[in-house]
């Protein structure tokens, strides 16, 4: 017999549904086989399919003990991560460039989340759920940094993921950008992505298979041929910011997809830059939820790479 106890990352959810993601090797039949057969209970009493487990339930299984999967925390590079902020609900990483936040392919296991699950594994008292695994709540680009938000429980997943849903985290980036951009402004259009080529177009009107999206920015300082950029994302789709200031005519210096070749060869021989100049270095907490409302009204940042920096202070000293 195999004996769980519910914890809040298991609470308030089906039994079956619980199961279903438990015993991931077993069918939808062979689940309800086990209801039949009255091998599940909880609380020692025999509980229907759709019974909500609640916090402290312990649930018997009366079947071989399942093998337990290798987590990717413990095959994970003990790599280290750069903290902006923790506690027992949230991580906030800054994200280095050149790492990926997800795995792409199989053969991807050394990720920001890789990296994350073997530090919060390591952490005194952690005990690893059997459904849930500590997520994140957004995604940086490959060559993209900054900050990346991690749950580390499944309360503060959902909390995290409505806040950054219904735009209650206000998410600010850095980026320096062809050109003189004298006010601030907004692009609103619609985004088409193209897998095979994992590039992005930006459409005036709405086509099958396009999405909305939203950026506002602002200049923070410019010199004579280039600008330094606040950019607020309203929408997070892939490559938003970048394919939306080539679109304006003003593309990210370093940016080799839709960047401009002239500006980058400069940027690459002069300064060493080998990648966008694009860094999400603000988050502030607008909106409160549940677990979470602690963090309303507070804002962290990140601090820029030292490459980045430099450009930055040689420009627009």
């Amino acid at each position: 017999m195999k004996e769980i106890i519910i914890t809040e990352n298991e609470a308030q959810q089906r039994l079956d549904r619980f199961l279903r993601k438990y015993l991931s090797d077993y069918t939808l039949g062979d689940i309800y086989k086990l209801f039949r057969n009255k091998k599940v209970k909880v609380n020692n009493k025999r509980e229907k399919e759709n019974y909500m487990l609640q916090l402290d339930d312990t649930l018997q299984l009366y079947i071989p003990e399942p093998a337990q999967a290798e987590t990717k925390a413990t095959v994970a590079a003990a790599k280290p991560i750069e903290i902006v902020y923790e506690d027992e609900n949230i991580l906030l990483i800054n994200k280095p460039f050149g790492l990926l936040t997800h795995p792409d392919s199989p053969g991807d296991n050394d990720t920001l989340i890789d990296r994350a699950l073997y530090h919060i594994s390591k952490q005194e008292g952690y005990t690893p759920s059997p459904t849930f695994t500590p997520s994140t709540c957004n995604r940086l680009d490959r060559n993209t940094g900054g900050i990346v938000i991690v749950a580390k429980n499944y309360k503060a997943l959902k909390s995290a993921n409505k806040l950054v849903r219904e735009r209650g985290i206000q998410k600010l980036y850095l980026c320096v950008v062809k050109g003189i951009v004298n006010k601030a402004g907004e692009v609103e259009n619609f985004l088409l992505k193209d897998e095979a080529s994992n590039k992005v177009e930006i459409l005036d009107e709405l086509e099958e298979g396009a999405k909305g999206v939203h950026t506002k920015y602002k200049p923070l300082a410019n010199d004579s041929e280039y600008t330094l950029m606040e950019v607020e994302l309203i929408t997070g789709r892939p490559h938003q910011i970048r394919a939306h200031f080539a679109s304006i005519g003003h593309p990210i210096v370093g940016d080799v997809k839709y960047g401009d070749k002239n500006s980058n060869k400069i940027f690459f021989d002069k300064f060493k830059l080998k990648h966008q100049f694009l860094f999400a270095y603000r988050l502030v907490f607008r909106g409160a939820e549940e677990g979470l409302e602690y963090l309303k009204g507070r804002s962290f940042l990140a601090e820029l790479p030292a490459s980045f920096e430099s450009i930055k202070q040689q420009l627009f000293h």
